[in-house]
This record gives C-alpha cells, structure tokens and sequence, in this order.
C-alpha cells in the first residue's frame, strides 16, 4: 500500500480515496467492508473495489476494501 498516496480512489463509482477509508477504519471505528460503505459508500455500487473475487471489470482495480482492512483495521 505504499504504492499509494491518500488522494488515490479506491472506488471509482463513489469518487471514494483510500484517505477517505483509512480514515472510517482508524478514526470512525470501521470493522467491516460494510462498515466502510455507511461511513463512505465506498463498495455500493458496481462492488468491484470490495475484493478481487468480486471484481468483473476490466482492468482488474489494483487495490481493494478488504486489502486496506486488513492493514489499517
């Protein structure tokens, strides 16, 4: 996750940047990927960001919701 700075959208549908989401992880209390998507409707949408499985696009995203959990949760 070094690779990205905070201004990187995660979800493009919601407009939604890995800021946005390490901020509802370490300073709103998010436990889960639905969690992150009330606090900030990241995942709502198409649910391509949520994880690689359930990502049918193409190009694949190049980082998802459970990937930031993991490391900020």
């Amino acid at each position: 996750m070094a690779d990205f700075d905070f201004n990187y959208e995660v979800c493009t549908c919601r407009k939604v940047t890995l800021g946005e989401i390490v901020h509802a992880i370490k300073e709103q209390g998010a436990t889960t990927i639905e969690e992150i998507g009330e606090l900030t409707d990241a995942g709502t949408a198409c649910v391509c960001c949520k994880c690689e499985k359930d990502d049918f696009g193409e190009p694949k995203m190049k980082l998802y919701l459970d990937q930031i959990l993991k490391k900020f949760a």
